[in-house]
């Protein structure tokens, strides 16, 4: 059976999608009242997770006037206790955007939406997402200065805040430091666009005994059509309007842009190919801890060196695998919101079992002091038997900048990501012109935006 891949591309785009169908009476107008008298908040994910199973027995233990209901589209295989996640097969995968699409279209759903990986900028284009600025502006209890201003101000649409991350993480490379510098290559990260990435793969790659193969790739383990899928999400905005239902795919940069991909693999200096480690320049990576910023490169390379993606002039980008926006339907709009600020809480931004970095500033600061203190006692080891050393002020400030250039965020669209995934398979083949790929996409694309 075909299956979907919610990490895109070697883990870079990762997502985990969540929503589900099941509405409430709560989106008729009114407040849903159970049995015994509380209010009804539900919330709709496609998995329920550890995380938010955790949070909705604590807020409901301070709340007891409160019944949160979690309806899962798909049940977790351990009842949620992990964050293990079940495959969903690509026709299952579509009947769920699509249901989730017809409830939120149609004025209902749940009270709380996850929002990953839908069209968020139809739903609000349509109205149907309360505006979160509004309600954090009118909550003297919330303090937006906690959080990190330029992830949300990131993940705004027209001005107004429509889904809301709980965390993010940052779409980086991985790159073996200690091999590029042998090269004697020279790498500005902070401004190379995927032109200067071409040039500076042909000076790395190198073919000692001419059997035609590089001895070590550039990037390997990904496709093409994934490749493109993962640019994509970089500048999505350039190629689709959901507002406006307009699509821009036929465009000469579009198509320039396949071309530049295809001429990569076409000059052997990325591949589809599985490979280990050692046999790649770089690997697309989604960074989703701080632990794993600081730790994970020195892992899988002797010089271990996160660097910024190409052409992301804009900063680096990030995903969130965990956002929420509010049904404007809802009739239980100040319960849900105040659930939601919980779920940005100091208290439940600093679980072990959330998703990636946390949007709180001062739990991401006390984080990074806890692991330098680890580190400083030798209390790490890696997975290749190594005590990592403390992190040095420059490595310190590095993890910081970083975080704080995150400021483009990766749109998505499931249904536009798998338009131009199996469409651009051909053209990569070799089967058909990026131009009629290019047309194919464009009619796919708009047809959806407008249905």
């Amino acid at each position: 059976m075909k299956r979907i891949s919610l990490a895109v591309i070697s883990g870079m785009l990762a997502v985990t999608v969540t929503a589900c169908t099941g509405g409430s009476e709560s989106n008729k107008g009114g407040a849903a009242v159970a049995a015994d008298g509380k209010k009804i908040v539900t919330v709709s994910v496609l998995q329920a997770d550890k995380f938010l199973k955790l949070a909705e027995q604590q807020y409901e233990r301070s709340h007891p006037d409160i019944d949160i209901q979690i309806k899962e589209y798909q049940a977790a295989p351990d009842g949620g206790n992990t964050s293990m996640k079940l495959g969903m097969d690509s026709a299952s995968f579509e009947k769920y955007v699509n249901s989730v699409n017809t409830e939120v279209l149609s004025g209902k759903g749940a009270d709380l939406i996850s929002l990953q990986n839908l069209p968020v900028s139809k739903y609000a284009g349509k109205k149907l997402l309360a505006d979160l600025n509004e309600m954090m502006a009118n909550d003297k209890a919330f303090d937006i200065n906690q959080y990190y201003g330029n992830i949300l101000n990131s993940t705004k649409q027209d001005g107004g805040l429509y889904a809301m991350p709980l965390s993010f993480s940052l779409n980086t490379l991985l790159g073996d430091a200690a091999a590029i510098r042998a090269a004697g290559v020279p790498i500005d990260d902070r401004q190379w666009t995927w032109d200067k990435f071409a040039e500076i793969a042909k000076q790395l790659t190198r073919d000692s005994d001419g059997d035609g193969t590089p001895d070590k790739y550039v990037m390997t383990n990904n496709p093409p059509e994934s490749l493109l899928v993962n640019v994509l999400g970089d500048h999505y905005g350039k190629y689709v309007d959901p507002a406006k239902g307009e699509a821009r795919f036929d465009s000469k940069e579009f198509m320039d842009l396949m071309k530049q991909i295809k001429q990569m693999y076409d000059d052997g200096l990325l591949s589809d190919e599985a490979t280990s480690w050692g046999n790649q320049f770089f690997s697309p990576w989604s960074v989703n801890s701080l632990e794993n910023f600081v730790l994970y490169p020195k892992s899988v390379y002797d010089d271990g060196k996160v660097y910024r993606k190409p052409g992301t002039d804009q900063g680096i980008t990030f995903l969130s695998r965990m956002m929420f926006g509010i049904n404007a339907k809802s009739g239980v709009k100040p319960e849900a919101w105040d659930f939601l600020k919980f779920l940005l809480s100091e208290d439940m931004q600093s679980s072990p079992d959330l998703n990636g970095f946390p949007l709180h500033r001062a739990v991401a600061e006390k984080q990074l002091g806890e692991l330098q203190e680890k580190l400083k006692q030798g209390a790490i080891k890696l997975l290749n038997g190594a005590v990592p050393k403390p992190l040095t002020d420059e490595e310190l400030q590095s993890v910081r900048e970083m975080i704080a250039e995150a400021n483009s965020f990766t749109q998505s669209d499931a249904k536009v990501n798998s338009i131009v995934g199996e469409e651009s398979k051909s053209y990569f083949a070799g089967q058909k012109s990026a131009e009629e790929t290019a047309k194919l996409i464009q009619n796919r694309v708009t047809t959806y935006l407008n249905e």
